[in-house]
Parts: C-alpha cells; sequence; structure tokens
C-alpha cells in the first residue's frame, strides 16, 4: 500500500509528517523515508522529551490473554515504541569520555535510530489484516536487538581502556548510571514487545509471556543444565546441582505468576558464576555440588544458591554490581565477526540444544561464561524491574550464596503486592537514581 493510514498516529507525528511531507497521507513510503532520515535528528529529538507511557501488569496480562485486544495493542506499540527508543539513542549520543563515537555504542545507536525511522515510515495496523505484517517488524525488532547487551558492553571495554586513571572513578559511575537506565528501559521496551508477539498463539497457562502457575524449580532445573554445559565447554568440568524445597509441595506451595524467561536469565547467570567459581577453587574431581534452595514466603518467593566456590572478598561484594566488573579476562571482538567472541558462540551452541524446550516468551541469551561484566548486575535489574532484589553474602575463603527474592505477580496480575506496584515494571519502565532526576 502507498499510501498512509494517518487516523491512529498522535497529532505531534501528523504535524511532523505533514510539515515534513505535504500530502503526508498520501505520499509514497519512499519519499516519506526519505523526508524522515533527512530530518531525523529533529525527530528523535521531539520524541525523546515526550513521556514513556505507563502499562500496568494488569492490562497486558488482559492483553496476553485476549485476541480481541491485538489491533488495540498493535497501534499502542507503533506509537510507543518510537518514543522509548528515541530516548534511548539521545541518552547514547550524549554521553562523554568518547563512549558515543565507540564502535559499539555507535552501532546500537544506528540500530535504534533504523527502528525509529521503520515505525514512522510503516503504516500503523488499522485492520486485522494489518495485524501479521506488523507482528513480523516487531520480531525482527527484537531478534535484531538480541545482541545489544555483548555490544553495549564491548563498546564500553573499548572506550575503558583510552581512559586516564585519574578519570576511571567518574567513569564507572557514569556507565553504571546510563547503562542502568537504558537496560531497565530496554526489559520495558522488550516485555510488552514480547508480549504482543506471544499474544499471537493460545498456551495454555500463558496470557502471552506471562505464566499464572510459573514453577521456579523446573526453570532452575533448565538453568543448571545451560550453565554446567557452557561450564564443561569452558572448564572441562562442572559441579553437581542439588535442589532443595523444604516445606513445600512441589506442585503447588511454590508456583506463582511471573514472566519465567525473566527467572531463567536470572537463574542462569548466578549458576554460572557459581560453577566457574567452585571449579577454579577446587581439584576437578572434588568439586563440592552448589545447592538450590526454594522457600515460598507471604511476600515473595526466595532462591538461595550456595556455592564452596571460595566467597568474595568484602572491599568487592559492592563493585560487584557496577556494569564490567569482572574478575575474568574482558572477550574481544573479532574484526568482521560482529559482537560475538569465542565464548559468545559456546552460548550459541547452547541455546541451539534447546530451542525444544522454550519457557514460554523468547530467550534472553546470557553473557560469556565470564568477562563481559554485566551478568550480575543486568540480573538485578531484571529482579527490580518487578520489585524485586538480588543480594549476595560471603564467606571469603569458603564460599558464596546468592539470594533472589521474586514477589509474586499477584493473582494473573491482579491484587499485586505493594513492592510490585512501586516498580518500574507497573508504571513506565523508567529507573531515576534521584529525586529530581531529569533525562530523556
Amino acid at each position: 500500500r502507498e499510501s498512509m493510514p494517518m487516523a491512529h498516529m498522535s497529532a505531534a507525528m501528523r504535524t511532523w509528517l505533514e510539515r515534513l511531507v505535504p500530502n503526508a497521507s498520501h505520499a509514497s513510503t519512499a519519499i516519506r523515508r526519505k523526508a524522515l532520515s533527512k530530518n531525523v535528528d529533529v525527530i528523535l529529538g521531539a520524541l525523546a522529551t515526550k513521556k514513556a507511557t505507563p502499562v500496568s501488569l494488569k492490562d497486558l496480562y488482559r492483553y496476553g490473554q485476549d485476541p480481541n485486544l491485538r489491533l488495540h495493542h498493535a497501534q499502542f506499540l507503533h506509537r510507543e515504541v518510537p518514543i522509548r527508543v528515541s530516548q534511548r539513542v539521545m541518552e547514547l549520543r550524549c554521553l562523554p569520555f568518547g563512549l558515543s563515537e565507540s564502535h559499539g555504542i555507535k552501532e546500537v545507536i544506528d540500530n535504534y535510530t533504523s527502528y525509529t525511522i521503520d515505525l514512522l515510515t510503516m503504516d500503523p495496523p488499522c485492520e486485522e489484516e494489518d495485524l501479521e505484517t506488523f507482528s513480523r517488524y516487531m520480531q525482527y525488532l527484537l531478534q535484531d536487538n538480541t545482541e545489544v547487551v555483548q555490544t553495549m558492553a564491548l563498546g564500553v571495554i573499548q572506550a575503558r581502556r583510552s581512559i586516564k586513571e585519574e578519570d576511571l572513578p567518574d567513569f564507572r559511575r557514569l556507565v553504571d548510571l546510563v547503562l542502568v537506565r537504558f537496560f531497565t528501559a530496554r526489559i520495558g521496551l522488550r516485555f510488552i514487545i514480547e508480549q504482543f508477539i506471544a499474544s499471537r498463539e493460545y498456551k495454555t497457562g500463558f496470557a502471552g509471556v506471562i505464566e499464572s502457575f510459573c514453577n521456579p524449580v523446573l526453570i532452575a532445573q533448565r538453568a543448571a543444565e545451560d550453565a554446567s554445559q557452557l561450564c564443561r565447554q569452558h572448564k572441562d568440568v562442572a559441579p553437581k546441582v542439588l535442589f532443595h524445597t523444604p516445606g513445600a509441595n512441589f506442585t503447588e506451595d511454590l508456583q506463582f505468576t511471573y514472566v519465567p524467561h525473566h527467572l531463567h536469565y536470572m537463574l542462569t547467570e548466578i549458576l554460572k558464576n557459581s560453577m566457574r567459581a567452585t571449579v577454579e577453587c577446587h581439584a576437578p574431581n572434588s568439586l563440592p555440588p552448589i545447592k538450590v534452595v526454594f522457600v515460598a514466603g507471604n511476600e515473595d518467593t526466595t532462591i538461595k544458591i550456595i556455592d564452596e566456590g571460595g566467597g568474595i572478598p568484602r572491599s568487592e561484594i559492592e563493585p560487584i554490581w557496577n556494569f564490567f566488573h569482572s574478575t575474568a579476562e574482558a572477550p574481544t571482538r573479532i574484526e568482521g565477526t560482529g559482537p560475538s567472541s569465542e565464548e559468545l558462540g559456546h552460548w550459541m551452541d547452547v541455546l541451539r540444544d534447546r530451542k525444544s524446550r522454550e519457557l514460554g516468551g523468547p530467550s534472553i541469551p546470557p553473557s560469556a561464561l565470564a568477562g563481559y561484566g554485566v551478568g550480575l548486575p543486568l540480573s538485578r535489574l531484571f529482579a527490580r524491574y518487578f520489585g524485586g532484589d538480588i543480594t549476595i553474602t560471603s564467606m571469603e575463603g569458603f564460599g558464596t550464596d546468592a539470594y533472589l527474592h521474586i514477589p509474586r505477580l499477584g493473582t494473573n496480575c491482579e491484587a499485586l503486592p505493594a513492592p510490585v506496584q512501586m516498580s518500574p515494571g507497573e508504571k513506565d519502565s523508567t529507573y531515576v537514581p534521584y529525586p529530581g532526576y531529569t533525562a530523556y
């Protein structure tokens, strides 16, 4: 179709298009795209000043459950995604220390800019028959965006090498502030898109990617399998993982409403760290097992991961939550191969091996076994997105206990507990580091 139905576009978008392209509603796609690309800086800046629209978990659950709401959800995404993506572009463009000029960051900026132009050029979905085309683009956006974590990591690692020693503390603080905002917003953006895509097909027990009776033990077992395979590929061995559910009925007491692939990502990252520490601390023929304990409380379901990997010095507990703080050698980018490293290639093999065991939503591939320094801080953002948390206690010289606190998302996302009500996931996916903070 060459004409552009504009009824479902915001007044501001209609005004921009009419100003940039006279008779925009009748202009060809090629003409519209050319005009938008020519004025992309103005458009990104204007979109970035708009506020992201909060979407409640209750509404998202309803969108995932009722196929009759898919057109409404698609129209919302067509308006909302350009705003959220433009905000991230403008933040990344303003980074000091040469960060915005590093190859990895520039790659993310260019990709995000192209998503905005694509969506403003694209016909808004107006009829049911438009949904398939729009769904295909949303699926492409998700897949194209999968390696952003590794690409950003390599960009920051590249920029860090040129930072003077005296500037490193300021550099680290800035990186953490920007990336906490960036990745929190990215979790929210992917979540609302995943919910739309998954709602296309009915799956028992799910509303989109939200599972009504999520069983953390089953998810932990799968995460342990993936982490073990990755550990064996890098270290030749992997410790056993033992699961304990004291005082709980395996099939009933521990089940709760949650997003299973978020939980899988967090558990895999924690288990990877525990396995690496255990293998590096003990002889291959005497590896102590890692224990995973599940307890369902009134407010949270808590998962405790216990290892005997030598622990973490007390002075290092806080730094482990900083992005790109890693005790392993950073992976390098091989020219011409994109953000993949040998380690990331190993992980992609793991993903291919487990395609038949999808968890109800698109996979979030964990980083390599070690070296990027994003796994733990990103996992904590996933936990905090819905009002949970990850905490770590250590006994240096013996081992580490990691606690993953997961609040129940009510009953099918209704009657939400207080921590969830105040979480980024229940609001607009925005992280505000202190009162009065303003940004795009």
